[in-house]
């Protein structure tokens, strides 16, 4: 068996946990890229194996390109089509890059995707969405 990470999805509005999952990895050293990349492709790899119940909601960190906002970060994928892990991958690492999502590895944020993580026996990291103010 290899580490086990649980991973957080946090609001920044209500600062409670929306979601808790665990991945887990063959070592104990990751990159924050490596653990993107791993969340990611587990998320796609559910939608599109579930995708065949016609909902067409994908729950995932960042949005497929041609869906709409739900509520609690589900997405409505239009008609139901296969989402590109790949492409969902770039777009967070952009995303991270860009500061519209943080990564928290326990109460430490991390600073650029090549940062390694230790997992050790409850490490914990959270995913911190940030939502962009419209202004006027």
């Amino acid at each position: 068996m290899g580490a086990v990470l649980t991973v957080r999805d946090e609001s920044p509005t209500t600062g409670t946990a929306d979601r808790s999952f665990m991945l887990e990895f063959p070592t104990e050293r990751i990159t924050v890229r490596e653990l993107i990349r791993e969340r990611v492709y587990q998320e796609v790899q559910d939608y599109n194996r579930e995708r065949a119940s016609g909902s067409g909601r994908f729950r995932g960190l960042v949005q497929p390109t041609d869906a709409e906002v739900l509520l609690n970060g589900e997405f409505k994928v239009r008609g139901g089509r296969e989402v590109d892990w790949k492409q969902q991958f770039e777009k967070a690492c952009e995303a991270f890059e860009n500061s519209r999502v943080l990564v928290l590895v326990g109460d430490r944020q991390a600073a650029s995707l090549d940062e390694v993580i230790e997992i050790a026996p409850g490490t914990e990291v959270t995913f911190l969405r940030l939502v962009m103010l419209v202004g006027g």
